[in-house]
């Protein structure tokens, strides 16, 4: 099970950052489109954070970054 939180999480950051560079949002602008706090933000782009988001903050990030939520988990 830990292999598969991990693959997520891995999943999860890249497609983040990779969304977030694509509209040249910074971590602050995608934060407060998202309702989130920036630290919050800057934790969901590390791999060394253990947790993974809610999907209500799921669904937040993806409305911020303008994407469906399934893109956040494409591999």
């Amino acid at each position: 099970m830990k292999n598969e939180e991990n693959n997520i999480k891995d999943i999860l950051v890249k497609n983040i950052k990779k969304y977030r560079t694509k509209h040249k949002f910074t971590q602050e602008k995608a934060s407060d489109l998202a309702g989130i706090t920036l630290k919050y933000w800057q934790r969901l782009e590390m791999k060394s954070q253990v947790d993974l988001p809610s999907l209500k903050v799921l669904f937040k990030i993806a409305q911020a970054l303008e994407i469906p939520v399934s893109k956040l988990l494409e591999e």
